[in-house]
């Protein structure tokens, strides 16, 4: 197998994005390439809802054991997992409206908040014992619904707190890939391939 271009990665036999953004939100967002429509991208890492699991343990959403069980679930329910996986893109593309201020987020966003409250109600506070004696933490189902419920906690979080205000356009020709700037210094999804590539056009014209 050729080597693959910097951005990308062999995870489980499946290629997929490194992670740039800084936010698993961003990450998710950058699973495909070409944000210029909703048509079909130049290159979509996120094929199948397998896929979408794998992709959620390589960037630490999942543990390992949960990846397992949840290929498994999908593998007797190939149905019910093929419309989680639908879902999970069509929140994915309503998201990225509502972060880039497309036009059309108005309706995004209603979409949005209406995936994002129904996972923020799926959640469970299960008891947590530590040094201070009982504490708690929020849990949500381990059904072929987690991977979009955690993804729709997490955007809930950034777009109700302070870093919604440091997310970043790669300013990459046809890149459209976003990350989170908390500096407001940087330009690029990565030096290694828009910045580089900007770079390389910029000396070609300097030379022309």
């Amino acid at each position: 197998m050729s080597a693959l271009p910097s951005h990308l990665e062999l995870v489980q036999g499946i290629v997929l994005p490194k992670p740039v953004g800084a936010d698993p939100v961003l990450d998710f967002l950058n699973t495909r390439a070409d944000w210029s429509g909703r048509g079909p991208a130049r290159s979509e890492w996120l094929t199948g809802y397998e896929t979408l699991v794998i992709w959620s343990g390589h960037v630490g959403l999942l543990p390992d054991a949960t990846v397992f069980r949840l290929i498994e679930q999908a593998s007797a329910h190939p149905t019910d997992a093929s419309r989680r996986f639908e879902a999970a893109l069509a929140f994915r593309a309503d998201l990225y409206d509502v972060l880039t201020d497309t036009s059309g987020s108005a309706a995004a966003f209603e979409r949005v908040a209406r995936v994002i409250e129904r996972a923020a109600g799926r959640r469970q506070l299960t008891a947590l014992s530590n040094l201070h004696g009982v504490g708690a933490t929020w849990e949500l189902a381990e059904d072929l619904n987690l991977p979009l419920d955690q993804l729709a906690v997490l955007a809930g979080d950034l777009l109700t707190g302070p870093q919604r205000a440091q997310v970043r356009l790669c300013a990459g020709d046809a890149c459209g890939w976003l990350f989170l700037d908390p500096r407001g210094r940087r330009r690029w999804c990565s030096m290694a391939t828009c910045g580089n590539r900007s770079k390389v056009r910029a000396h070609a014209a300097r030379t022309r």
